[in-house]
């Protein structure tokens, strides 16, 4: 049964309203792979790094930039948290145009993130740039936040993501799949 906004945090929520957890999506792709992408948006660092769902294209969002900042620099301020002191995210200029060389403006596309915020970003950006069945899917590659204090991983994405779910991922690089400005950034 496909999730309701009110079942969806609001950092993840988009203004087409259609999410799916990452076994909804996985189910979906593999009933018609021809026909559905999944598009993972993190950084070409976390998908080569962190790992990635086997059959991901990724098309970074944005990237993260860092310079030597001064000694007494602060943290920066964010919607999710904070940057560390020398690091900014620059948007990615080239998103849509990437994504449209991949998918059509009516093909299925479900966008993964780490844990479903930016993904929500990008699946907006593609609705506004005229997108009409794209999946925000919640919880992303690493998942909710553990916010028990007794847990292990309290602090950490580890709950209900596509990696912890158990779904096909790895960290071995398709170049068909990759980021395809990864060689000249």
């Amino acid at each position: 049964m496909p999730l309701t906004t009110q079942e969806v945090p609001k950092s993840n929520q988009t203004t087409l309203g259609l999410y799916a957890t990452p076994t909804e999506a996985y189910e979906m792709w593999e009933a018609d792979p021809e026909h559905v992408t999944i598009l993972d948006v993190r950084s070409f660092e976390e998908y080569v790094f962190v790992g990635h769902p086997l059959m991901a294209k990724n098309v970074p969002l944005a990237f993260l930039k860092y310079e030597r900042p001064p000694v007494d620099a602060e943290p920066v301020p964010t919607e999710r948290g904070v940057l560390p002191p020398g690091f900014s995210v620059e948007p990615n200029t080239e998103f849509l145009p990437e994504v449209k060389k991949v998918c059509g403006p009516d093909d299925t596309i479900l966008v993964l993130c780490g844990s479903g915020g930016r993904a929500g970003k990008a699946t907006d950006m593609l609705a506004q740039a005229g997108f009409t069945k794209v999946y925000n899917i919640v919880n992303g590659f690493e998942g909710e936040l553990v916010v028990d204090p007794a847990s292990p991983e309290f602090g950490q994405n580890k709950d209900n993501g596509w990696m912890p779910l158990g779904l096909p991922w790895g960290r071995k690089i398709n170049p068909d799949l990759m980021w395809e400005n990864a060689k000249q950034d």
